[in-house]
């Protein structure tokens, strides 16, 4: 399993593997939402197990989710239960009590949700094994709506063995739907709007590098994950938000890069910092895509143009079909900046979104031109310098 998908590919996929019962193992990297997208799954379920459900429960219902940390069961009767007592036509026998947990699982529909099941002493996974073959543990069936979820750090995208967890054996491994998951820099700032300060929300837009590390991992060093800027930004809610405003001395706090330094490491933090200190001059790339702030934009310097080249090309943002204003406001954009930046411009968004960007020829611009004349005039410029 080396394929990764995307949060919002797994959202199209998974109705197919829910419909089926059939338990879901998602592998992914720490702090990028696994257990968040179990908890958004919870009122889209009753849609997708279709209408003998909603016509049972109503299609508001919302599936209660139900976690457990296997990585902190002591052993198997934390899974199975304890055993007990009773009296039946056999005589006196012991049969097991199920865990609250478990008995809730079995008579009402919910998400069983358990984390961190590759971290779980080998005992407790092994006392998994019929449940998630069978729905079933100890003579204690699931409810036939219950759904089960759990997800893991460990897996193929872990090529630098950076966590220590256990290996599935394979039959343990064959009793799930695996999924290895890759989330999008737009899966996050997607969740991130209206939950998080926009301004923590456009620094990510605009420093996607910044998002999460990616790579091997020093001992003791911070580093920022999606979950630690989610953090890092209830922190700063706290206190209004203060930290992102100016002092008496017109200045930002430095305050603010010691608690970013804490959730997403120094890099980030210097970065983080500066982007607020700067923002009252700030052009983002929907700035370009809408054409907005055109003032700042006609005053760029050839180091602010080049690095609006590279923000844009490499954006989310940019990807995929583009509207006509859009494009047009692309193209306003690049016949603004100095003629030696005209021709990286035009490679670089051509390489990131060429289809969109080979519209733009004929678009006809506030000069009076049309974008494929002034290209083809900065381009023989070029070519009588040469000769």
């Amino acid at each position: 399993m080396t394929q990764g998908i995307s949060f919002a590919q797994f959202t199209k996929i998974a109705p197919y593997i829910i419909r089926s019962r059939k338990p879901i193992m998602g592998h992914g990297k720490h702090g990028i939402g696994k257990s968040e997208l179990v908890y958004q799954l919870a009122d889209k379920l009753a849609d997708i197990l279709g209408n003998d459900f909603v016509s049972k429960y109503g299609n508001d219902y919302v599936f209660p989710v139900i976690e457990r940390r296997a990585s902190q069961m002591a052993d198997t009767g934390d899974v199975i239960g304890v055993p007990e007592p009773k009296d039946t036509e056999y005589g006196r026998i012991t049969q097991f009590a199920p865990m609250g947990w478990f008995a809730r699982a079995c008579t009402e529909p919910c998400i069983l949700f358990f984390d961190e099941v590759d971290r779980a002493a080998n005992d407790v996974r092994q006392s998994l094994m019929e449940l998630t073959d069978s729905r079933k543990i100890a003579g204690h069936t699931l409810h036939p709506d219950t759904i089960v979820i759990a997800m893991v750090n460990g897996g193929s995208h872990d090529s630098n063995n950076s966590y220590q967890v256990s290996e599935l054996d394979p039959a343990e491994h064959d009793r799930w739907w695996h999924v290895n998951l890759e989330p999008t820099v737009d899966d996050w700032t997607n969740w991130a709007d209206g939950k998080l300060n926009p301004i923590v929300v456009d620094f990510i837009r605009h420093n996607q590098k910044h998002l999460e590390h990616d790579g091997e991992f020093e001992p003791h060093k911070v580093y920022p994950s999606r979950r630690s800027w989610a953090h890092f930004d209830k922190c700063l809610a706290l206190t209004d938000y203060e930290l992102l405003k100016r002092d008496d001395e017109e200045e930002v706090p430095m305050e603010l890069y010691f608690i970013a330094e804490g959730f997403v490491g120094q890099e980030a933090a210097i970065v983080f910092r500066d982007f607020v200190e700067k923002l009252d001059i700030q052009v983002t790339v929907r700035d370009i895509l809408e054409g907005k702030r055109q003032d700042i934009v006609k005053g760029f310097s050839i180091n602010d143009a080049n690095a609006m080249i590279d923000k844009v090309s490499s954006s989310e943002e940019f990807k995929g079909e583009l509207p006509l204003d859009q494009l047009t406001n692309i193209a306003e954009f690049v016949i603004n900046i100095t003629p030696e930046l005209t021709m990286k411009a035009w490679e670089s968004l051509t390489r990131a979104n060429g289809d969109s960007i080979a519209k733009m020829w004929s678009i006809k611009l506030s000069n009076g031109e049309t974008f494929g004349s002034y290209i083809a005039s900065i381009v023989g410029n070029s070519e009588d310098k040469t000769k």
